[in-house]
């Protein structure tokens, strides 16, 4: 077997990979997007699904309401209206004490990566799978998009990162309280996830 090396080479070594860690994540930290110009967009069909993961190799940014790991899209060209579905599925099953989701808002941005609209949390629904509308409970968020509007051209999803931060819970006191309580704990909140984003050419705003 062979010696361990000298105490000073072991000191000397374990700096030298310190100074590596440090500088691999000084580089992980430059290709963080500065801006929305910076961001990597995948392109939508004008009619169909794309499924994508949001997990620690995701990027994150610093949005209004917090830091988020996010993904991005570049809108289909349509000249006539059409709808825009986001789908975040629960994982561990729909047990609200073992499901986990990814709470997902939206921003459209234009040309000039300017944010167009942004959509709330008050704009999600809870969709039991049925048929081949999802293969697991999901959250849906809904967008109608009208390209005679607005020049909206990418869409952007992300999550509040107060869903995040562990709270304590409020007493409730009267039935207001309890509903108004309901409608903010988001429970399972989750910091990533797999979510479907389907274009409907037929089916957008009237």
């Amino acid at each position: 077997m062979p010696a361990p090396p000298p105490h000073r080479f072991r000191v000397r070594l374990a700096a030298l990979l310190g100074g590596l860690g440090l500088a691999c994540a000084a580089v992980a930290a430059d290709r963080a997007p500065a801006d929305p110009g910076e961001f990597r967009y995948t392109s939508l069909p004008v009619d169909g699904t794309v499924e994508a993961r949001i997990d620690g190799s995701t990027p994150a940014f610093e949005f209004k309401t917090g830091r988020s790991a996010f993904l991005a899209f570049r809108l289909p060209a349509l000249d006539r209206p059409y709808l825009v579905e986001v789908q975040s599925l629960l994982s561990g099953g729909a047990d609200a004490a073992r499901g986990r989701v990814f709470y997902p808002v939206a921003a459209l941005l234009n040309d000039d990566f300017m944010v167009s609209r942004q959509t709330d949390l008050d704009a999600l629904r809870f969709d039991l799978p049925v048929f081949e509308n999802a293969r697991a409970p999901a959250y849906r968020l809904a967008i109608g998009v009208d390209p005679a509007q607005a020049k909206e051209r990418y869409l952007v999803v992300f999550t509040p990162a107060a869903l995040l931060t562990a709270r304590a819970a409020d007493e409730a006191t009267t039935p207001e309280a309890a509903a108004k309580i309901a409608r903010e704990a988001f429970p399972g909140a989750a910091a990533g996830g797999v979510l479907r984003v389907t274009v409907r050419s037929d089916a957008g705003p009237r």
